[in-house]
């Protein structure tokens, strides 16, 4: 008989301590966002920082942003943002996502360095090629979407042309969406009304609008028996992205024509864009696999204000930076049941901050630049080690160590000009000092999982993870209100002052997790993970009290905005995240019925001022319902949301009350066809964000003042959503 290939892609368990998600879990969330980050949000124990709708911020188990290491196709990419609007996760369309693993909380060292929170690895698509009988490859594939809230619209398409060994495969992907609309009226009588360019209705949540968001990636890739070579280019464009939670925009200004004293809004003109390009190898030897990686990124970021919340000024705000990074990594087979890794990765960052002057009048936010960070660098160079045994088919074991030096730097500052404000003051304290720091970083995972039968398994892990400060907490130098206020990255309103003698926070964190399931993991089954970490030298803020900042009187403010400086204090966080699945049953007539659900928690306390830790998600629970009948699957899903009453007194973060939402999702798949439409929020129900941060859509931006202080972002009201998605 001739002989038969078979070609299927690796299955079985995740590493130890990761959650994957593929193409079926993904592909009903795209019609419902444009946002890569709302990819993860049923995975237990992650949670979403609010921002820009297409930037969200991920947070693992009550640590986010720059906590975590956060890869897109295996490229550590950095923001370039005062305000961290420019996130890894926004450099990547939905549409283009295959897969999606998250390592929450214990994390090997060959995935971690310079985080304590956890790894997140998206990926695109592999290269395809042809078969052994096949002349050539030819593939495409398009989609589109409408969502009702927010008139929100794009499209997307891609094509792949392949031989045996060649593979040129090109993807677009377009998306846009005006300001969406709260389940009713939110806003307080006065200033938030008249406050702005344009008027915004009582349900019209502002600053929450995009546009002219484009995604191209170009790949070209060879493939010769076991090595793969791929280069891939990419670029986005964004036109403009409101910021409902912080106090600027994405968005292009200019000088007026008429008056080149005075800026204009232009919100057709691309002027924020970020190009990367990504040279990846891996080939695989008698030994072992060898991986390896270079990506350089390019960014150029502008911010001004939506008109939303302009009020008779602008304030343009520009930055650029440039990311070299790479990875060396072999995966050594000792024998069958033992495997080393040993490695090296680097990452260096290049970031100006700089904020034009308004006109060439002295004495004003005028006639000089205005230098938030000057020449600011941060390099890392990481060495890891790492052996996974398998000690027997029940025992596995996996122990590494890892080392990172993370050198930073940054020039000297800069005010507007001498006259204004305390700006000459603070740049020559700021200036007077050494800014260059150095710190060596040590890290260490224990992790073991035991499979004592086909139906249940438990992991356990002990791990010690450090991360450096970044950039935008070490080096803003300016206690004046109006310059601090720039300065925030958690969009809780406040301002924020950086601190040259931080300290790495050291994280030592404890995860068990118990999985019960039927032998076939298809019928049932039931996980449970537990965690406690304890974190020196946590980065949190304490109230400033320079006089640029409101002096003492900042200290005893409880119901306002105020100044804060990050200093090192002492952390714990602990929590549980649960989650289960079962059949139900299965009828001919009416499909098989499954039965999911999922409860997370997670408290934070600093244990330096016994606070509350800021943006702690409350206690929640989704509940689903799924039907699949043929090519069709419906999915009814509960939501609900406890109160949040665990709140930071430093930051006068406000409380949230308690909320439950209804969701209706439903997908028809052919061969080459997919149609999904779905009704989120489907009862209508009015609810703040816990995680939303600060509501200043509207109002005047460079001023504590006028704008209401103590609500959060309202959550996004019905929305009726439609996708196609083809194939050929």
């Amino acid at each position: 008989m001739p002989p038969v290939v078979v070609t299927a892609d690796r299955t079985g368990d995740p590493a130890p301590g990761a959650s994957r998600r593929g193409e079926p879990d993904l592909a009903p969330q795209r019609a419902a966002t444009s946002d890569t980050a709302q990819l993860l949000q049923d995975i237990p124990g992650v949670s979403l920082y609010g921002a820009g709708g297409i930037s969200s911020l991920p947070v693992i188990h009550g640590l986010a942003d720059d906590r975590l290491r956060t890869q897109v196709d295996g490229m550590d990419l950095m923001t370039a943002c005062p305000n961290h609007m420019n996130s890894a996760l926004s450099f990547i369309d939905p549409s283009s996502v295959v897969s999606v693993e998250v390592f929450a909380g214990i994390t090997p060292v060959s995935l971690g360095g310079d985080s304590i929170g956890g790894t997140i690895q998206v990926k695109s698509a592999p290269p395809k090629f042809a078969k052994a009988d096949q002349d050539f490859l030819a593939e495409g594939q398009a989609g589109t979407f409408y969502r009702s809230n927010g008139n929100a619209r794009g499209n997307n398409f891609g094509a792949t042309l392949a031989g045996q060994h060649v593979n040129v495969s090109y993807t677009e992907s377009n998306s846009e969406s005006n300001n969406y609309r709260a389940a009713g009226d939110f806003k307080k009588p006065g200033a938030w009304q008249t406050m702005g360019e344009r008027t915004l209705a009582d349900n019209e949540v502002g600053s929450s609008e995009y546009g002219g968001s484009r995604n191209r990636r170009l790949g070209l890739a060879l493939g010769l028996a076991d090595h793969l070579l791929e280069l891939t280019v990419s670029e986005q464009r964004l036109n403009y992205e409101g910021f409902p939670n912080q106090r600027m925009d994405m968005i292009a200004s200019s000088p007026d024509p008429a008056d080149p004293s005075t800026y204009v809004v232009n919100k057709d003109k691309p002027s924020n864009v970020n190009k990367l390009l990504n040279l990846a190898y891996t080939g695989q030897y008698q030994w072992g696999q060898l991986e390896a990686r270079v990506f350089h990124q390019d960014l150029k970021h502008h911010m001004d204000m939506i008109q939303d919340r302009f009020y008779g000024m602008l304030m343009p705000m520009d930055t650029e930076a440039t990311t070299l990074g790479g990875l060396l990594k072999g995966n050594i087979e000792l024998s069958a049941t033992d495997t080393l890794r040993l490695g090296s990765d680097f990452q260096n960052y290049r970031l100006n901050d700089w904020w034009p002057p308004l006109g060439p009048t002295p004495g004003s936010m005028s006639g000089d630049n205005f230098w938030n960070i000057r020449d600011g660098r941060r390099d890392r160079l990481g060495f890891f080690a790492e052996w996974e045994a398998q000690w027997s088919p029940r025992w596995l074991t996996q122990v590494g160590i890892r080392s990172d030096t993370v050198t930073s730097d940054a020039g000297s500052a800069q005010g507007y000009a001498p006259g204004f404000g305390n700006y000459g003051a603070d740049s020559a304290k700021f200036n007077a000092r050494e800014h260059r720091r150095q710190d060596h970083n040590f890290d260490w995972t224990l992790l073991s999982r035991y499979t004592a039968d086909a139906m249940q398994t438990y992991e356990a892990g002990l791990a010690r993870k450090t991360r450096s400060p970044n950039l935008y907490e070490r080096y803003p130098w300016s206690a004046f209100s109006m310059a601090a206020l720039m300065n925030n990255f958690v969009g809780d309103g406040n301002a924020y002052i950086g601190n040259l003698d931080l300290k790495p926070e050291v994280a030592h964190t404890f995860s068990g997790t118990a999985d019960w399931h039927a032998a076939d993991k298809a019928t049932w089954g039931f996980k449970a993970t537990g965690y406690l970490t304890y974190v020196e030298d946590f980065i949190d803020a304490r109230r400033c009290n320079l006089s640029g900042c409101g002096g003492a009187a900042n200290l005893t403010k409880s119901n306002a905005y105020v100044s804060l400086q990050y200093v090192n204090q002492s952390a714990r966080l602990y929590g549980f995240d649960l989650s289960a699945y079962s059949l139900l049953g299965r009828t001919d007539y009416f499909g098989s019925f499954t039965l999911t659900g999922a409860l997370n928690y997670v408290r934070g306390k600093n244990r330096t001022t016994d606070d509350n830790l800021y943006h702690m998600m409350p206690l929640n629970t989704k509940l689903a319902l799924v039907n699949r009948l043929g090519g069709w699957t419906s999915t009814a899903e509960f939501q609900w949301v406890d109160a949040k009453d665990h709140v930071s007194q430093v930051r006068n973060e406000a409380q949230t009350k308690a909320y439950s939402l209804l969701n209706l999702r439903s997908s028809y798949e052919w061969k080459y066809v997919r149609i999904d439409i779905g009704l989120e929020n489907a009862l209508n129900k009015f609810y703040l964000l816990p995680l939303g941060g600060a509501y200043l859509g509207q109002g005047n931006s460079m001023t504590t003042n006028g704008v209401p202080w103590g609500m959060s972002v309202p959550g996004r009201g019905r929305s009726l959503n439609l996708a196609l998605n083809l194939k050929f």
